[in-house]
């Protein structure tokens, strides 16, 4: 028996199991709850009957009110224009990925919540036989522990899931509305100290977390669609910072003051529009990638929280068994852990690359100034480039030997 003991407590520190098989580590437990939590997620959009209505009112924000709208005909303004809604669409969806991320619980909206009002009617309709069923099984257990002559912790534990189930069945909604919320807290806390200690004063003093998300999305829009919207329609950004319901009507101000917007407006500078509109695009395709990418692991990440903590009434109580305290601790309490860290990890990454795409944005700009808006001087500086290079590997190269030049 001392062998088999000595030999039991050998395995489980080597990371073995008692048949000698080697148990997963911490990092392939997560990977695989990971995966497993976005195999359910896929599955409960792709089997929502509709898209689900987010709880609460939902504000409209700035970017929801932009109209990219180019006048102009040929084919380098139409290129312009499709350029442009291509990048407001990424830039637009990058922001409204986030904003979910922010306010809503994908998983606990799909299939939490239904499936909460589904168990609360169907507790309803068989509340005595579940009254009567739950009464006679602590009863049972009850007995069994006082009886026994070593009763262990068995029964214990299997009482204490009894109520944890009871619990899970009496208050469905807020045990998935508390998860749900949970969830919802860690990218807004991290969001909330992060822009604390922002440089820039108008993020800083945002406040809240939904104050914060927005002027950050608004300034990212502005940066990446509204300046260069600005540019294609009067050659300037003097449009970027106005309101959005205000815009046509300082552009119809400015076009009949000012000939030089009166031109752009109309969409006389094809080309000049053209290249703007394709930067514009190559400057939001990494950032909003970047952006969508992050939202999707933050999803992942929350309905791998929501399951957990749903399952914590049935799970919690396997603690007051000592055999059980080390795998509890391995594949519940730590991966829950660490899916609060990477959904913490998420928010704040999102976070730093839209302040880095902004950044990086104004240094662009300002080093574009020297350009006056004009694509020419650009023209002429490659051209000039690319002549020089030819001509430098077309000339004749000396290659001198000891006894003389060949």
């Amino acid at each position: 028996m001392s062998m088999t003991i000595r030999r039991r407590a050998r395995l489980e520190a080597a990371g073995r199991a008692p048949g000698g098989r080697r148990r997963p580590g911490l990092a392939a437990v997560i990977a695989c709850y990971l995966a497993g939590a976005f195999l359910l997620l896929a599955l409960a959009y792709a089997l929502a009957p509709h898209p689900a209505a987010p709880p609460g009112p939902v504000s409209t924000w700035d970017y929801q009110r932009e109209v990219v709208a180019l006048d102009g005909g040929g084919g380098l303004n139409a290129y312009a224009r499709q350029t442009l809604r291509a990048t407001a669409w990424l830039t637009r969806g990058a922001i409204e990925r986030q904003r979910d991320v922010h306010r809503l619980s994908a998983l606990d909206l799909l299939a939490g919540a239904p499936a909460a009002r589904r168990v609360a009617a169907w507790r309803q309709a068989h509340r005595l036989p579940l009254e009567g069923a739950t009464l006679v099984a602590v009863l049972a257990l009850a007995g069994w522990g006082a009886w026994r002559r070593r009763p262990g912790r068995s029964w214990l534990v299997a009482l204490l899931v009894v109520l944890g189930a009871t619990l899970l069945l009496t208050q469905p909604q807020a045990a998935t509305r508390l998860a749900g919320q949970a969830g919802v807290e860690v990218p807004n806390l991290v969001l909330r100290a992060g822009v604390a200690g922002d440089p820039n004063a108008e993020v800083a003093r945002a406040g809240g977390a939904e104050p914060a998300e927005r002027t950050v999305a608004g300034r990212y829009w502005t940066a990446f669609v509204a300046e260069p919207l600005s540019r294609l329609q009067t050659g300037t950004t003097v449009l970027a910072s106005a309101p959005p319901t205000g815009k046509p009507g300082l552009l119809a101000g400015l076009r009949g003051r000012v000939r030089a917007v009166g031109d752009w407006a109309v969409g006389r500078h094809g080309l000049e529009r053209a290249v703007i509109a394709t930067l514009a695009l190559t400057y939001v395709l990494p950032s909003a990638l970047l952006l969508v990418a992050l939202a999707m692991l933050a999803a992942c990440a929350q309905a791998l929280v929501w399951l957990l903590l749903v399952a914590a009434p049935l799970l919690a109580p396997l603690a007051a068994d000592p055999r059980r305290r080390r795998p509890l601790l391995r594949y519940w309490l730590l991966p829950l852990a660490a899916a609060a860290g990477l959904l913490a990890a998420a928010g704040l990454g999102a976070l730093l690359v839209a302040r880095a795409a902004e950044l990086l944005h104004a240094a662009d700009a300002e080093a574009g100034l020297l350009l006056a808006g004009s694509t020419v001087p650009v023209l002429a500086a490659a051209l000039a480039v690319r002549r020089l290079v030819r001509r430098w590997r077309g000339r004749p190269r000396v290659i001198v030997l000891r006894g003389g030049v060949a």
